[in-house]
């Protein structure tokens, strides 16, 4: 059989091909099992929806709770949230068989649930549209209420919640917060990556979800542990990678799992069983997949507007931009009038485009920024020699 390519860039990963994190499932199986809910932090493409579905294959998690995972990222409402949960509900119960699906359906009284055939899969599928919620409030008290009198608890991972703000609805956290605290059968984990946001919500006395949770924020992998990872891979199918060439993708990709894994994936399919891999094939599988990304970023690029666009490439090729804001920076780079700027900064944050720590800003895309360094005429070596330095 071929060997299976170990540096997945999905996000069901098996666990002998999980680099590390044992402390922050520990931290997360620990809390879920007392009862706890947590808030998990991270900059996107860290590893967040990774470790929660590691989380969920544990063996103090898989085989005692319901487990469902929901992104609400591109939701806009109550609506919207009440479907993506009744769906993932549906699909866990429909996964112990066409009975326990139908008898999910039979409480949803607000509606008339019904469900369907996949020909793909040919398992049940949830034939609900979005417009037949016509009362989502009290559909999701019915989900919820389904969920708290199962014989096995539940654990629900909702990813990029700090959306929740943004709803047409003006009062989702005192609306979910008040509906949520009445759950004894329910867990829940609540991930994001708008950091600032997120943050705001849980620890501000003056918001409904505050001193409710614990706070785990996702650091990048320890730099020694994810090096030792990835040489051992190369070691159990018959290949080598050296040190130093791990130790620069891992500086110039700021720990990011996500890009890291990328490119080791093509750096371990390029080389051949009893091959060596340096630093010369990492730049040459980084440049390939610079160019296969080539007309997604130039798409993105046309999407935006010339301010945004030199705001965007400015930050890239600083890499981390401080005080962006200031007379002094805008001066600096030409950037225009300090409204422009503040303008094209809240659309990239918006678009998560960009991120913000403080008074940095960077880009959580780690390709799409070298991608804008080299239209400048900065080379992989050049950004290498430089984060490598730093």
């Amino acid at each position: 059989m071929q060997h299976v390519n170990p540096f997945y860039t999905t996000n069901n990963i098996p666990s002998r091909y999980f680099c590390d994190r044992a402390q922050e499932t520990e931290t997360l199986v620990r809390s879920v099992t007392n009862g706890n809910n947590m808030v998990l932090m991270s900059p996107r493409r860290m590893g967040k929806t990774g470790l929660i579905n590691h989380v969920f294959t544990d063996k103090r998690i898989g085989k005692e709770y319901n487990c469902c995972f929901i992104d609400i990222y591109d939701t806009s409402s109550l609506q919207e949230f009440t479907f993506r949960l009744g769906q993932e509900v549906f699909r866990r119960q429909s996964a112990g068989g066409i009975r326990k699906g139908a008898r999910f359906l039979e409480v949803l009284k607000s509606i008339r649930g019904e469900f369907s055939y996949d020909p793909a899969t040919l398992g049940p599928k949830f034939a609900l549209s979005l417009g037949q919620i016509q009362q989502p409030l009290r559909t999701l008290e019915e989900i919820l209420q389904f969920m708290e009198s199962s014989s096995k608890p539940w654990l629900v991972a909702i990813d990029e919640f700090q959306q929740i703000g943004k709803y047409d609805e003006k009062n989702m956290e005192a609306l979910l917060r008040t509906r949520f605290q009445r759950l004894a059968n329910v867990t829940f984990i609540y991930s994001g990556s708008e950091r600032h946001l997120l943050g705001q919500m849980f620890s501000s006395a003056a918001r409904p979800f505050y001193m409710s949770t614990g706070t785990l924020e996702l650091k990048p992998i320890d730099r020694d542990k994810y090096v030792e990872f990835a040489r051992r891979q190369f070691r159990n199918a018959g290949k080598s990678i050296t040190k130093d060439a791990v130790e620069g993708l891992y500086d110039l990709m700021e720990g990011y799992t996500f890009f890291m894994q990328k490119t080791l994936n093509e750096v371990f399919a390029s080389t051949e069983k009893g091959g060596d891999a340096g630093q010369i094939e990492v730049f040459a599988a980084m440049e390939y997949l610079l160019d296969t990304a080539d007309t997604t970023y130039r798409n993105i690029l046309a999407g935006l507007s010339k301010g945004q666009r030199t705001v965007l490439s400015t930050i890239a090729v600083d890499g981390h931009a401080e005080n962006i804001l200031s007379q002094s920076y805008i001066s600096r780079h030409y950037l225009g009038a300090a409204s422009s700027v503040q303008a094209a900064v809240r659309s990239l944050l918006a678009k998560q485009l960009i991120s913000r720590d403080a008074d940095t800003y960077f880009l959580d895309d780690k390709y799409l920024e070298l991608w804008i360094r080299r239209c400048y005429g900065i080379s992989l070596e050049e950004s290498w020699v430089e984060r490598w330095q730093d």
